[in-house]
């Protein structure tokens, strides 16, 4: 409205600190993705510090949310706040479930808002490009490092490193591969023809519309 911008967030230098005061005067490392919820708290993927903050816009306090020190992945159904979760990427919010593509956990999550635990939704935590058409807690990433939902609940995986978007169809608990070929297909080829036959390179970004469209 007044076309002037200001920070709500973080003093410029790198480092962690701030916790439980005002987000202005925190100190982040290398944050990522944001998402907003529908009730005034925007959190934001602190990547180099393995955690998860939330800023509530009406007070401006920052907290974490989830992880800690510690650069390892979560334990499934384990608290989010105060354990560790390595390197959240990228973020999505819907209906009090706040999505998560790990990084370096190779894996996406789900915070349950309510309940503050953390619950495995994909990816083995191992580097690869496996496990199409089977249990996605099964299959294989690598450095995801986009997250979106689509207007059926399917929730679709930038995975980056391996020049692919993944669907996670959760109703029938099955992964699958959208566009890109793999790993050893970066580029830009494939244009007007079936998407799973073109190339990528290194995709980072994505959203999905309400007609159910990539983008």
């Amino acid at each position: 409205k007044t076309g002037k911008i200001r920070t709500i967030a973080g003093t410029g230098t790198a480092g962690f600190s701030g916790d439980g005061g005002p987000a202005i005067k925190a100190q982040m490392k290398s944050p990522h993705s944001i998402a907003l919820d529908d009730r005034q708290g925007l959190y934001v993927a602190d990547i180099g510090n393995h955690r998860i903050r939330r800023i509530d816009l009406q007070t401006g306090t920052i907290t974490t949310i989830a992880g800690n020190e510690k650069r390892q992945l979560p334990q499934d159904g384990q608290r989010a706040e105060g354990n560790p979760i390595r390197g959240p990427r990228a973020l999505c919010y819907r209906d009090q479930t706040l999505w998560i593509a790990l990084r370096e956990g190779h894996s996406v999550w789900r915070l349950d808002l309510s309940s503050g635990t953390l619950h495995h939704v994909a990816g083995s935590g191992i580097k690869g490009f496996a496990g199409d058409n089977g249990a996605p807690e099964k299959a294989q990433f690598n450095g995801p490092k986009g997250i979106a939902l689509g207007p059926q609940g399917n929730v679709y995986v930038v995975d980056t490193e391996n020049q692919a978007i993944r669907k996670i169809d959760l109703q029938n608990k099955r992964i699958t591969t959208v566009a890109g070929q793999g790993p050893s297909y970066r580029g830009g080829k494939g244009d007007n023809g079936p998407a799973t036959q073109a190339e990528l390179a290194r995709p980072h970004g994505i959203c999905v519309n309400s007609r159910g469209e990539i983008i």
